[in-house]
Parts: structure tokens; C-alpha cells; sequence
């Protein structure tokens, strides 16, 4: 059969191509040159540092070293040779360096643990690496940020890669040095953990997989506080119609001047009602305490929004005002005593020093009076004014107390 020029110069193109195409697909891209997959005998083998860290949160890059074949010598010829990788399982991406070299990008994990890497060269896949990835968990943040010395706080921990963590592990949740006393993991981002005790300041919080530890970060920090109290040792008492009280400090310090002391942001309670607070010394802190008409009230100092131990402080039955100061030492001025404290309402036994009074109740509420007739007193001088409280306690000295016998 004859050709022309035309043709035989065309069917002579046609086989160049084709001759063009078989050694791409054979430098390149058998997919290109419909060659299957199964068909690549070459199967590439990822090397890289053992025990790389990588993050849970995914974005590490890898620098891998191919071995068993290349990746082609372009950025072309890696193309279509379409190569692939997978970490743990999963499908990561993968850049050219040169034909023996890739970039291999670890994808997000929810579970923080050692993963081994596969490559891939037209869809055929080469062997497990020898070694592995070691993906790390990731704190973002610890709630509640502050947190007792004592320990015993729940806190709530987000990050990645948690399903990776062991709780019966001792070291599975650190604070500072120490470990949770419990953890309890709900799900890849979110654990919750028992705070151990710990030194007034900020720790550092870690958790730990297979994988290796997480980095500590502003968000993976929590600040303690140290609970203080206040020493009750002593019994100490507090008029029952208020006033100045100053309380010892224990389980810490407020600071050693009056500047450390407002850092340390030190409020007080009673009975649930705030109190003014003035330093004294770092182990001394001095309140205004309001009116009280119960036999206790419960103080509570809280140290940068953490509550210590309650204490409770006695309330004194006491003499607020006379509404006469003096009398002869024949007596029988009318004077009207007010009192406070608890069960003051049903006082008796009212006294002029050793002298017994008779006293008559006239008011009762926020305001308890009872109208007394000044008894005869032996000698000229002052004497304090006193009572018993419905409950049987006897009220305590105070100024306001004083009356003063004279002669005439």
C-alpha cells in the first residue's frame, strides 16, 4: 500500500508520541499512560528521625528520606507519579524536595500516640517505616484558672489528642510537679482533672500519652492561691454592736506591706456580708465588723477569688450608750440602757458594778432599751453597767458602760 509524504510523516509522529508517553509512565506517571497501579513493581520506603514529635493539633512537618525508589527528579515528575503518604492511617500531604527527599505535613490525630508512616507511588504502597511519629496532646486551656492550695479542685482541660490518654497513668495530668488525683477523659479535646495541692503561684499544666508530653503554653497554666484562714485558737470576740477586729491569718501570708497586699487581693466576709479589711502585718489583716445578734458569726477570707476555711469569731453581749452617765451615791436617777447581742432581747440580772438594778424592758428589735433605776452604791466612783443575756452570758466591758457615782 502506498504512502504519501503526508502520511508517512504523520504515522511517524504518532510513534514518536507513543514512544514519548511509554517513557513518561515509566520515569513518571503510570496512571497517566493507563498503566494500573498494581502494575509499579517500586514500592518507597519512608526514613526520618525515630520518635519525631509531631502534634495532635496536626501541621508538623516531616523531612522524610525515600528509599527502594525516587520521587522523581522534578516537581513535574513527582506529579505524576502521584505520590502519597499516611500517618497512623491517615492520608497526609506530602510536597517535593528532590528525588530522594519529601515533606511529609501529620495530619490531626484524636488519639496522641507513636504512628508509623506509609508512602505510596502510584497507588502502591510501601511498607511501614521502622520509625515512628510520636504525636504529642495539646493543652489550650485550663478552667478554672485559679485554683486552692489545698487541692481537691475539679478543672476542665481542652486540647487535642486526648483520646490518647491513660488515666490510671500517675503522670497522666501534671500540675507543676505533681500529678492529678484523678482524670477523667470525656473526648479527643476535653479531660477533667483533681487538682493536687500546691504552692501559692502558677503551675504548669501537662498531659502525657504514649506520644510524649504537651507543651506549656500561657493557656495551659493555672494560678494557685493559698487558702486562708483565720486562727481561732484564741477565741476570738467581737462586740456584738460591731466594730474593729483583727484577725490572724493562717495557711499564708497577705503580703509584707500594704502594696502586696492589694495584689493579693485579700476580701473578707461575715455572715456572707463584706467586710472593709485593712493590712496590719503580713500575718495580721484588721475589719470593721457590722452589728451582730447571734451567738456566732462565720468569717471567711478569700485570697484572688479563692475561699479558705471558715472560721468563726464569738459575739459579746455589750453595752451600747447610757442615757445617764452619773448619779449620787444614793441612786435613783432613771437611766436607759441599749444593748446588743444575742438573746439581749430577754436580758437580766442588770447590775450598777456590784450593785443589782431594776430594769424594765422598753424597746425590742434592732434597738433593745430597758429602763433601769440607778442602785445605791457604798462609795463615789465609776462603775461599768452590766447584764445577763437570755442565754446566760454575761456582757462584756465597754466605755460606753461607765456610769460614775459622786458624793452630791
Amino acid at each position: 500500500m502506498a504512502y504519501s509524504k503526508k502520511s508517512r510523516a504523520a504515522a511517524g509522529a504518532a510513534a514518536a508520541a507513543a514512544l514519548l508517553l511509554a517513557g513518561v509512565a515509566s520515569e513518571g506517571g503510570a496512571f497517566a499512560a493507563g498503566v494500573s497501579a498494581q502494575a509499579d513493581p517500586i514500592q518507597l520506603s519512608a526514613e526520618f528521625t525515630d520518635h519525631i514529635a509531631a502534634r495532635a493539633a496536626g501541621g508538623t512537618v516531616i523531612p522524610v528520606t525515600v528509599s527502594g525508589g525516587t520521587v522523581g527528579a522534578s516537581a513535574s515528575a513527582f506529579r505524576l507519579l502521584q505520590i502519597g503518604a499516611k500517618i497512623g492511617g491517615v492520608s497526609a500531604p506530602v510536597a517535593w524536595v528532590d528525588e530522594t527527599h519529601l515533606k511529609v505535613t501529620a495530619p490531626a490525630t484524636t488519639r496522641a500516640t507513636t504512628v508509623t508512616m506509609q508512602l505510596f507511588r502510584k497507588g502502591a504502597a510501601g511498607p511501614e517505616s521502622s520509625s515512628v511519629v510520636a504525636y504529642t496532646p495539646g493543652v489550650m486551656t485550663v478552667s478554672p484558672a485559679k485554683v486552692s492550695s489545698v487541692g481537691g479542685a475539679t478543672v476542665t482541660v481542652t486540647g487535642t489528642g486526648f483520646l490518647g490518654v491513660e488515666p490510671a497513668d500517675p503522670g497522666a495530668v501534671t500540675f507543676g510537679d505533681a500529678a492529678a488525683t484523678s482524670v477523667t477523659v470525656l473526648s479527643a479535646t476535653k479531660l477533667t482533672a483533681v487538682t493536687p495541692p500546691g504552692a501559692d503561684g502558677t503551675a504548669a499544666v501537662r498531659v502525657r500519652t504514649g506520644g510524649g508530653v504537651s507543651d506549656v503554653t500561657k493557656g495551659s497554666q493555672v494560678t494557685y492561691r493559698a487558702a486562708l484562714g483565720i486562727d481561732t485558737t484564741a477565741g476570738p470576740t467581737v462586740k456584738a454592736g460591731g466594730g474593729p477586729l483583727l484577725l490572724t491569718i493562717t495557711g499564708g501570708t497577705v503580703g509584707a506591706t500594704a502594696k502586696e497586699f492589694s495584689a493579693e487581693r485579700i476580701t473578707v466576709t461575715a455572715d456572707r456580708k463584706s467586710l472593709s479589711a485593712a493590712w496590719v502585718d503580713q500575718s495580721h489583716v484588721k475589719v470593721t465588723m457590722p452589728a451582730v445578734t447571734t451567738e456566732t458569726s462565720r468569717i471567711v477570707v478569700t485570697h484572688d477569688g479563692i475561699a479558705g476555711e471558715p472560721g468563726e469569731v464569738a459575739i459579746a453581749p455589750v453595752v451600747l450608750s447610757l442615757s445617764a452617765r452619773s448619779d449620787t451615791v444614793a441612786g435613783g436617777a432613771k437611766v436607759t440602757v441599749r444593748i446588743a447581742g444575742p438573746d439581749a432581747a430577754t436580758a437580766t440580772g442588770f447590775s450598777f458594778g456590784d450593785n443589782a438594778a431594776e430594769c424594765t424592758r422598753q424597746s425590742s428589735g434592732t434597738t433593745i432599751a430597758f429602763t433601769c433605776v440607778a442602785p445605791a452604791a457604798a462609795q463615789a466612783g465609776p462603775v461599768a453597767v452590766g447584764f445577763i443575756t437570755g442565754s446566760g452570758k454575761a456582757s462584756h466591758y465597754t466605755a460606753a458602760a461607765i456610769f460614775s457615782y459622786t458624793d452630791n
